[in-house]
């Protein structure tokens, strides 16, 4: 099994905007944690930064990863944020692809690309 160990590049599409930012991955056998940091562009208004904690497990090519906590690191504006959930496929080494859903049920596609 390949060890999704590293950083990687984050790139979303939902229904009200674009995020973009960088994952950063521990495996520990099945078990996955980290954090991703990402700038979130919504549609409405000005762009936030957040940093979500994330636990997570990989079984065979399936991942999933469940932010526990979060914060915002910049918003011009007060922000309630709805934890994320991304379930995915490891189509190869280097690249994984799946959807989001957050507790609010915002739908979003995703990609996550190692940093080699």
């Amino acid at each position: 099994m390949d060890n999704l160990s590293g950083k990687w590049l984050y790139e979303e599409d939902y229904s009200y905007g674009k995020a973009k930012g960088e994952l950063f991955l521990k495996q520990i056998g099945k078990r996955l944690i980290g954090k991703i940091i990402f700038l979130e562009n919504i549609d409405s208004s000005d762009s936030i930064m957040v940093q979500e904690f994330l636990e997570g497990e990989i079984n065979g090519s399936h991942i999933i990863l469940q932010a526990t906590e979060y914060d915002i690191i910049h918003s011009d504006q007060t922000v309630s944020y709805e934890l994320d959930c991304w379930k995915g496929i490891l189509l190869n080494e280097y690249t994984i692809e799946g959807e989001s859903l957050d507790s609010q049920g915002t739908y979003g596609s995703f990609v996550f690309q190692k940093i080699k």
